[in-house]
């Protein structure tokens, strides 16, 4: 989850060599599908299936909280 996450800047740029792998020498072998596993319910966003096509609870990689959401959430639990 996280290495997708990590290495998606990287290859989203224009190719520079291998078609594919943009700024990297190779094409990682990477499964893009959809994650397996589900987040916990605590998980300020574990609610955000729905808005993304999907169940509560499923991973979403493409969203990105704010940091004044991270503070929320982390004040919420604290």
């Amino acid at each position: 989850d996280g290495v997708r996450m990590n290495i998606r800047p990287f290859l989203s740029v224009p190719d520079v060599g291998k078609r594919g792998a943009g700024v990297l020498r190779d094409k990682p072998n990477i499964k893009w599908e959809k994650d397996r596993g589900a987040d916990v319910p605590s998980a300020p966003w574990y609610n955000l299936g729905p808005e993304y096509g999907g169940n509560k609870g499923d991973r979403i990689n493409d969203h990105h909280l704010s940091l004044e959401e991270k503070r929320l959430a982390r004040d919420k639990t604290s």
